[in-house]
């Protein structure tokens, strides 16, 4: 996964694009024909001076968005860690399961400040952490009666009797039911008025359908569910799956700015619906043997490349599997050999970690480092120096590698930002860059090469600039991600070298063809005829006439630079151009540059403005101010056709051909 990119704006992005599709119109081979037939290649540029560094990878946990361990934080605020607890090491994520009744006891409210509040200002304002929440229908865990409010069952929503875990009886909805289904879904859009997109919420979960709001009935699980009451609800697998999109919908349309998590399991086609609908999976199964229903193999890895964030929780806690002789590291690498974002820590309750198994606490510190994606800069190439001359800009060129060292993709679009700063700290150069490669294609395992031009200002000084990287999200709310590097400043600015400035001048600034000898070099293609004419010129004292019929070609005459074309540098281009004759008009000549890379390769092509036919007799001016990419090495000079097969009779008269360096490294 390779690429070139020049970073130095809309200009030269919009180029690119013209270039590409011109290149396929034009063909390069032709371009290559005439590389081949001169007396020599084109010379190479002096190479730029340039160092090579691999930064040492930074061993820390990265606490992104969009991935991390989570910690179940129990009931409301009844757990209340100090800041500096160890578990803060590994997850910066609350977690809360209230059940419906919890929010809504007494009838529908458009407020949840009574619940939400206290959590939002312990663990968000006081301790700048994240939360996410689930909220259940049903819940053999629930100490109430009514997991679902009663008021609820009172409008008519048919009910089954359950036993509880810590109560004898407890009555839950029919979740196909039309009254059930309209009346959550009428309070899931009061939740998500109330809580979509508020700072600090990292997730939420479906949890209205379903024992714990999972995607199975507890048909296992005595005193739950029973076939027979199913039966006598009307369950239809149908009925079940109309029901979860339903549910689906509403989520989707009423938490547009939230992640929201569906619990997956053997249905194929409420998981895939969910994924159409923009949520993401999580699965409350894992065991050493893997997930419940097979979810990784079945549903994670293929649709974790589609945009579908993966989730997972252990099924027991520590002391169980200890007990069922189910060991943790087997189970922790098999839920990470999956494309996973997030992992609940649920092995221990929030309390309990503090006097867990150093073991344990080893095994999550590494399971946190490699959650989610972990971008790890593996090669630095820059410029030993930046040329300054005091008065035009000049360029830093950076080529640079990097590699997913985590085990999921990333699902946001994210830009470099490179910064110069000076002795006292202070930004002298700060320009963003969007990789060609999209960071969602950053695929965990996989190399990305990307090569940057810093545009560095005329007025720079000479001295030492320290060179540093960010990943940022540029759109509102601004977003910075942190990276698998050492020393971050305070707006996670990594550095990662010091580069001089120094005073130098840079030759052939200019390259010119005035045709005031024989000595030209223009070669003319199959039909044309191209000769130095004294009695026309624009400027000086004579011309190149170009005079023939053309076919099977995409231009009259091409003419191979001696001299080098410089990587990821700013040019001019402008020739002076007049035709007396051509036939058809509509095909109207324009002067190009090809350039080409240090194997020879051709890179892309840059067009002036096209004669105007309507003005034939008289000099016009052609111009194009492009961008090099930043592996160019050298290039050709050729005035084009327009079309490679179409015959066509032309007299022209060229002249004063400039190729003007504005700004080079």
């Amino acid at each position: 996964m390779t690429g070139f990119r020049s970073a130095a704006g809309i200009v030269l992005l919009a180029a690119l694009a013209l270039v590409r599709m011109s290149s396929a119109a034009k063909g390069a081979p032709e371009f290559r024909s005439y590389q081949t037939s001169s007396e020599s290649k084109p010379p190479q540029p002096s190479p730029l001076a340039m160092r090579v560094l691999r930064p040492k990878p930074s061993n820390a946990v990265l606490f992104n968005p969009g991935m991390g361990l989570y910690l179940p934080a129990g009931e409301r605020l009844r757990v209340q860690p100090a800041s500096d607890a160890w578990v803060f090491q590994i997850a910066d994520i609350a977690y809360f399961r209230p059940v419906w009744s919890d929010l809504e006891p007494d009838g529908p409210r458009s407020s949840f400040d009574e619940y939400f509040q206290p959590i939002f200002d312990f663990w968000v304002k006081k301790l700048g952490k994240r939360v996410a929440f689930r909220v259940m229908s049903e819940s053999m865990h629930a100490r109430t009666e009514y997991a679902t409010p009663k008021w609820v069952f009172d409008r008519g929503v048919p009910g089954v009797e359950h036993k509880g875990l810590y109560v004898a009886r407890q009555l839950d909805p029919v979740f196909w039911d039309e009254k059930y289904l309209q009346l959550y879904c009428q309070f899931v859009e009061r939740l998500g008025r109330y809580l979509d997109g508020r700072p600090g919420l990292e997730f939420i979960d479906v949890g209205g359908i379903g024992e714990w709001g999972e995607m199975h009935l507890g048909l296992h699980i005595p005193g739950r569910w029973t076939a027979d009451q199913l039966e006598a609800t009307g369950f239809t697998r149908e009925k079940y799956i109309a029901a979860y999109r339903r549910v689906i919908d509403v989520h989707a349309r009423t938490f547009p700015n939230t992640r929201v998590f569906l619990n997956v399991g053997d249905y194929a086609q409420i998981n895939d619906y969910a994924a159409l609908r923009g949520l993401h999976f999580r699965q409350d199964g894992l065991t050493p043997r893997g997930p419940s229903a097979d979810v990784g193999r079945r549903f994670y890895r293929s649709y974790a490349r589609r945009g579908v964030i993966c989730n997972y929780e252990f099924h027991s806690s520590y002391r169980s599997m200890v007990k069922k002789g189910w060991d943790l590291k087997t189970t922790l690498e098999v839920g990470l050999s999956d494309p996973i974002s997030y992992l609940n820590t649920n092995v221990f309750g929030l309390s309990q970690w503090e006097k867990a198994p150093e073991e344990v606490r080893r095994l999550f510190l590494d399971a946190a480092r490699r959650i989610g994606f972990r971008f790890v800069l593996k090669e630095l190439k820059v410029q030993k120096r930046i040329r300054v001359d005091g008065r035009r800009p000049s360029r830093l060129l950076i080529e640079h590698q990097w590699s997913n060292h985590g085990v999921a993709p990333c699902y946001e679009s994210y830009a470099l930002e490179f910064t110069l700063h000076d002795a006292a700290g202070q930004i002298v150069v700060q320009q963003l860059d969007f990789p060609d490669t999209a960071t969602t294609l950053w695929w965990p395992g996989e190399t990305v090469s990307d090569r940057t031009i810093l545009r560095i200002p005329a007025d720079l000084r000479e001295g030492e600039y320290l060179l540093k990287v960010a990943m940022i999200k540029p759109e509102p709310p601004r977003q910075r991600i942190r990276l698998a590097l050492p020393d971050p400043d305070a707006e996670l600015r990594y550095p990662l070298c010091r580069i001089p400035a120094v005073k130098a001048q840079r030759s052939a600034s200019v390259v010119r063809a005035e045709f005031e000898t024989d000595g030209h070099d223009w070669q003319p293609t199959r039909g044309i005829s191209a000769k130095r004419d004294p009695e026309q010129a624009h400027g000086g004292h004579s011309s190149l006439r170009i005079e023939g019929t053309q076919e099977g070609s995409w231009n009259y005459v091409a003419h191979t630079l001696k001299e080098p074309v410089y990587p990821g540098s700013k040019y001019r281009l402008t020739c002076w151009l007049k035709v007396d004759r051509l036939e058809p008009a509509r095909l109207a000549p324009y002067l190009k540059l090809g350039v080409i890379g240090a194997d020879g390769k051709w890179l892309a092509n840059f067009a002036t403005s096209k004669y105007d036919p309507s003005r034939l007799g008289q000099w016009q001016r052609l111009v194009a101010v492009f961008e090099t990419p930043p592996n160019t090495a050298g290039g050709h000079f050729a005035l084009e056709k327009g079309e490679k097969e179409t015959p066509i009779t032309i007299r022209a008269w060229l002249d004063d051909v400039r190729l003007e360096l504005l700004e080079g490294p």
